[in-house]
């Protein structure tokens, strides 16, 4: 408990960091406040104080994806690596590791947010507007979401809901046991359930980053939570609501085979620029981002992410490569020329290249004998100016339909969970594919989808679009590839678990390198009581090494000292 008490200390010297609008993601601002100077008397104070926070929240982006993935089995270190770098990736990770945020940092994004919920006054009314409610809310998301990091990586977490302000108040707080994810979860969904109907803040843009998507869905969160703590109907119809309240849809982009009468692996050969199409999801512009941690080069706040991509100091793994390329492409539809069913995920597409830049017949870049991960490589475009927003995407809608699966799944219904991944979610898709045993009498709130979802804007013509499946976006026509189903196994556990292996499948090659990847092969393990079920699947990275393997079959190294 030494790291926390140091940790919580340090808030008392910290204060509380205040910015204007000018300077939302400016990190660097000398400016503090102190309870006695900051009485919250209109709506922009709660902007400024959201400022704060946000400013805190930056810090850990590198953090974040770097712990996600290079923990992980499809990011890995290369001839280039730092020091740093391999200490994460080998599990031996140093006090002074750059990459890795103490439990400092979101103690002090914790205390910021104790502090705005505990003096905001929710009850003003201007113009028939809650002004400061918003604010509140997006404290509690940023709250509930620092401590799943703070406990996920750190194994345990001390909770307290009241600013520290006094030498006291550390004392009072350090007294406090620390609590693991478990036992968190039930005091963060209490506090959040109450907000997920409310809206979030939207300060505007700044430059053209859209400052509603720095702020988390409490639907989301919640449905997480419940994830985490085996509470699979309650996270399934939070992710379900999120997804029709939020108009949150998997749009029909996909990538597509473009050259008649060739069968080819990815990366031998140029594809059309069509191929890009997926790409677009992961963007921050897309309709398809919810949450992103972001920046600009004008306030100093770096994140690493592209510089290390970009220069190969970071790379995918041979599994990471070796799952996209052993794939199945099933062609069928119309815009596509091939007709034969071709080897590859063209989802590697926009997640890996050959070379710093994407190739595509737009940009055509020889190749070189490495892969590189794409993903980040246009965090900060090498030409960008000082005023350059830079994202690191943390909530988008596929993630979204992943979960749903996975919780749907442990509800005992793996053909509803594998729908999502073949057909998209749709109300004829699930009576079509979803037997009457798992259907119910009764739909239950969590199976209601209709079938033409949202009306979407191309252009100037509305369109009737509906939910397409997730393994389509690189796989063609799943929904027509015989081979990819559930076979006949023994019982509806065996498929469950069956099912939930290829739900990580599709994690792997949808999310890659997102920072997610740790985490996702964490709760699935910790779901079975098998350690192995990481252990085994980071040991590849590492040629099988019995030496990650026997570290990694003791729980107690899954988590930072």
């Amino acid at each position: 408990m030494k790291k926390f008490n140091k940790s919580i200390l340090y808030l008392l010297l910290a204060g509380f960091t205040l910015a204007g609008c000018d300077s939302l993601l400016d990190v660097d601002s000398e400016r503090v406040v102190f309870k006695d100077q900051y009485d919250f008397n209109n709506a922009n104070d709660t902007v400024y104080s959201m400022s704060a926070i946000l400013s805190k929240v930056q810090k850990l982006a590198n953090g974040y994806v770097l712990l996600g993935e290079l923990r992980g089995d499809l990011m890995d270190v290369t001839s280039t690596s730092s020091a740093a770098l391999m200490e994460i990736n080998n599990f031996d990770i140093s006090a002074t590791n750059p990459y890795v945020n103490p439990p400092k940092d979101y103690y002090a994004i914790i205390n910021n947010c104790n502090y705005v919920i505990h003096n905001i006054d929710t009850a003003i009314v201007k113009g028939g507007i809650k002004v400061m409610q918003k604010e509140y809310v997006a404290a509690k998301g940023i709250r509930a979401w620092t401590y799943m990091q703070l406990a996920l990586n750190y194994g345990k977490a001390i909770y307290y809901d009241k600013p520290v302000l006094s030498v006291a108040d550390a004392e009072a707080v350090q007294k406090q046991p620390a609590l693991t994810i478990e036992e968190l979860a039930p005091l963060l969904i209490a506090d959040l359930a109450p907000w997920k109907d409310a809206e979030l803040p939207n300060f505007g843009t700044i430059y053209s980053l859209q400052t509603s998507q720095c702020f988390f869905p409490v639907r989301f969160l919640l449905g997480d939570l419940y994830l985490w703590s085996g509470q699979y109907e309650n996270a399934a119809n939070e992710y379900h609501d999120l997804m029709l309240k939020g108009r949150k849809l998997i749009y029909p982009f996909r990538t597509m085979f473009a050259v008649a009468g060739t069968t080819r692996k990815v990366f031998t050969g140029e594809l059309t620029y069509e191929n890009v199409h997926w790409y677009w999801t992961l963007t921050a512009n897309s309709p398809e981002t919810m949450t992103y941690l972001a920046s600009t080069n004008q306030y100093g706040r770096k994140f690493e992410l592209d510089s290390l991509c970009y220069y190969h100091h970071v790379g995918p793994s041979s599994v990471a490569v070796n799952g996209w390329n052993s794939q199945v492409y099933h062609s069928q539809g119309p815009k596509d020329t091939l007709a034969v069913d071709t080897v590859s995920d063209l989802r590697a597409f926009g997640s890996l290249s050959q070379g710093r830049r994407l190739l595509n017949s737009v940009s055509k870049v020889p190749f070189t004998t490495e892969h590189y991960i794409y993903k980040y490589t246009l965090l900060n475009p090498l030409d960008s100016t000082k005023n350059e927003e830079k994202r690191v995407i943390l909530y988008r809608n596929s993630l979204l339909y992943l979960r749903y699966a996975e919780a749907v799944n442990r509800l005992g219904k793996p053909n509803l969970a594998f729908a999502v991944l073949k057909y998209g979610l749709t109300s004829s898709n699930i009576l079509k594919y979803v037997p009457l045993s798992e259907r119910g009498a009764t739909l239950p709130n969590y199976m209601d989808f209709p079938d033409n979802v949202f009306d979407f804007v191309s252009g100037i013509t509305n369109v009737r679009i509906t939910n397409t499946a997730i393994r389509s976006r690189g796989c063609g026509d799943t929904n027509l590839d015989a081979t990819y189903v559930i076979p006949v196994l023994g019982s509806n556990q065996d498929s469950v678990l069956y099912v939930e292996d290829k739900i990580e499948q599709e994690l792997r090659l949808e999310t890659a390198f997102e920072g997610n990847r740790f985490h996702d092969l964490m709760r699935i393990a910790i779901r079975r009581g098998d350690n192995a079920y990481l252990a085994d699947k980071v040991a590849a990275k590492h040629g099988n090494s019995p030496a990650i393997k026997g570290k990694l079959m003791d729980r107690a190294n899954w988590y930072l000292k």
